[in-house]
């Protein structure tokens, strides 16, 4: 297979190495991209994960919630010239109050809906770019669903550029109202968006991720010449790691030093009366 130039630049973007140590990785594989990242890891050149390194387009991400949906999206233009602009913001507006109203599930379904002056989103967006002379890409949409035990949270980072939803539940109702538990929603939202974590707690996780971690931790021991049975207890405590920052549950939570989410809602849940317990999440960041 060719490598091309545009391949041998999205793996440096991805891995933060030389010109020719990516283009090595992707003759080795064969062009794969994600099995020359993995072939890097394994060397120890390359930290960077498959979903880093992306190119973040402009534009913003926006959440909008009412008593049993919530919806975040993002739109992309080319420039921030544009994305601050009215008519692109004015666009972004209208987006929310039609995509609440209507509560379609998927984007392409969204895309349908009329907006205020009759026009559908894909046609508005379409009347946009020919305004702005930037190609409007609407794209991202996430639905989450709540029943009367739920609560869904948001947060939309001041730039626009990453916003996450947290569905929150309780065996009472009442307390997702509280301030404490609405403070709490808002500070897991901002967590999920600040550090995206990749799932909520560790039985959620793939285990041929896990796996596959494992495997790459073992590779990178034994190219520092560790003995065998020394790697596997070091790699136990790698995947202990793993897991701990790609779990909302088991990360420390982003306002207290120490105290992982879980122990943290614990404490919350005894100070509201309720058992809290975080259904679902999602983290949109601009571009990916």
């Amino acid at each position: 297979m060719e490598i091309t130039a545009s391949m041998v630049k999205e793996l440096r973007e991805k891995t933060g190495l030389g010109m020719m140590d990516c283009k090595k990785a992707l003759v080795d594989s064969n062009g794969d991209m994600e099995l020359a990242i993995e072939n890097l890891r394994k060397k120890g050149q390359a930290t960077a994960e498959k979903r880093a390194g992306k190119n973040a387009s402009e534009g913003a991400v926006s959440a909008v919630i009412d008593a049993t949906t919530a919806i975040i999206y993002q739109v992309n233009c080319e420039t921030d010239f544009v994305a601050n602009s009215d008519d692109f913001q004015g666009f972004v507006a209208k987006l929310d109050k039609t995509l609440i109203a209507n509560k379609v599930a998927t984007v392409d379904e969204a895309k349908l809906l009329k907006v205020e002056d009759g026009e559908t989103v894909e046609v508005t967006a379409m009347n946009l770019t020919g305004k702005v002379g930037e190609k409007i890409d609407f794209r991202s949409y996430t639905v989450i669903s709540s029943s009367a035990t739920e609560a869904v949270y948001s947060y939309i980072h001041s730039n626009k550029k990453v916003g996450a939803l947290v569905k929150i539940s309780a065996d009472n109702p009442a307390a997702l109202t509280t301030e404490t538990v609405v403070a709490l929603g808002k500070d897991l939202a901002m967590q999920i968006a600040a550090s995206k974590p990749r799932a909520v707690s560790e039985d959620e996780i793939d285990p041929t991720l896990l796996a596959k971690e494992k495997e790459i931790y073992l590779e990178q021991l034994k190219n520092e010449g560790k003995p065998a049975e020394m790697a596997e207890k070091i790699v136990v405590g790698k995947v202990a790691k793993f897991l701990k920052d790609n779990t909302l549950l088991g990360q420390e939570f982003i306002k207290a030093d120490k105290v992982t989410v879980e122990k943290h809602l614990e404490a919350v849940s005894k100070e509201v009366g309720a058992a809290l317990k975080i259904e679902s999440m999602v983290c949109i960041e601009l571009g990916a």
